[in-house]
């Protein structure tokens, strides 16, 4: 167990993950440090008044400040909803390139933990889960950044002694990006999208947090890539399913077809074209909808010791209550 002594900066500090990857690191013993933006909204760090400090991956000059003297790093900043898809290579790859440049200049640095994606690995194909050694093949801009972020770290991995973990879709209390799915659910409707026996796994905010502080503490090998997912899958009927027991609402069964789910995503795209936006809902989204993204989480289990312990009906409820309790619901 580390002392007060032992810091650990985590950048994105305020976000959805970051806030609860400081709660759990602080409980773990660590002074924490929470690297954030100047002007950012910091609402989800009160009651627990990490350290803070301020600078921003996208800004080199920011970066000396920020690392200085800290013991671990949870590089945890990043995007996944932008403008132009160039944003995503901006943040995410050259963010994460000034970030470790800074970083192997850092003598008290012991580890950096990369919060990466299963994007960047792509979906899983044939029925089979993926594993830390398949080939990557994303298919969204966005999975592309977080492996372009990933060779970032292994180029370094040299210079800095590093872990990369890969969470699937995370969702939680406070989680914003799986909210709209809770949201049409409670409205009584229940969205079957596509195939609805292909198999997705999901993990669990805090379960993603135990994953991060069993990488800090493990002795690893630079550069490996850890699956940090809940146990098993489940069929997106499942998923539907689960929802609905979460809510607690009798729900309207709404089917959309797979291929006209990539129709309407075709006409989002053209349509908000000819008005000069960038739409966010693309057939690459769709594609990713559609997809399988089911992993084998035997190596974190066997290298670093990481169980989940949320499964998915259990999470969902909690992520409901929540909801109910901030109004969001």
């Amino acid at each position: 167990m580390p002392n007060d002594t032992q810091t650990v900066l985590i950048t994105g500090a305020n976000g959805f993950v970051g806030s609860r990857l400081c709660r759990r690191l602080m409980a773990d013993g660590f002074r924490v440090i929470a690297g954030v933006r100047e002007g950012c909204n910091t609402d989800r760090l009160r009651g627990i008044e990490p350290e803070y400090r301020y600078g921003d991956i996208t800004r080199p000059e920011t970066l000396a400040g920020l690392i200085a003297g800290v013991d671990y790093i949870v590089h945890n900043a990043g995007v996944v909803k932008v403008n132009r898809p160039e944003t995503f290579f901006t943040v995410n790859r050259d963010g994460t390139e000034n970030l470790l440049k800074a970083a192997s200049t850092c003598t008290t640095l012991k580890k950096l933990v990369y919060i990466s994606s299963l994007a960047a690995a792509g979906p899983s194909e044939n029925g089979r889960p993926l594993t830390e050694d398949d080939e990557p093949h994303p298919i969204t801009a966005y999975g592309r950044s977080k492996l372009a972020g990933e060779e970032v770290v292994q180029k370094y991995k040299d210079a800095v002694n590093s872990v990369i973990v890969r969470p699937p879709g995370i969702y939680g209390p406070g989680d914003k990006e799986m909210y709209a799915f809770f949201q049409i659910v409670n409205n009584r409707i229940a969205p079957y999208l596509g195939r609805l026996s292909r198999k997705l796994q999901l993990v669990y905010v805090d379960d993603l947090a135990d994953g991060v502080s069993k990488a800090l503490g493990a002795n690893t090998q630079s550069g490996r890539v850890y699956f940090i997912a809940e146990d098993k899958g489940y069929s997106f009927r499942e998923l539907v399913g689960h929802l609905r027991g979460a809510v607690d609402r009798f729900c309207l069964p709404l089917y959309v077809p797979g291929f006209i789910l990539k129709i309407i995503a075709w006409l989002s795209e053209h349509i908000m074209s000819i008005f000069g936006k960038t739409p966010m809902f693309t057939v690459e989204k769709a594609n990713e909808i559609l997809a399988d993204w089911e992993v084998d989480v035997s190596r974190a289990r066997e290298e670093l010791g990481f169980e989940s312990q949320i499964p998915f009906p259990e999470g969902a409820r909690e992520t409901v209550y929540w909801y109910r309790e901030e109004a969001w619901l």
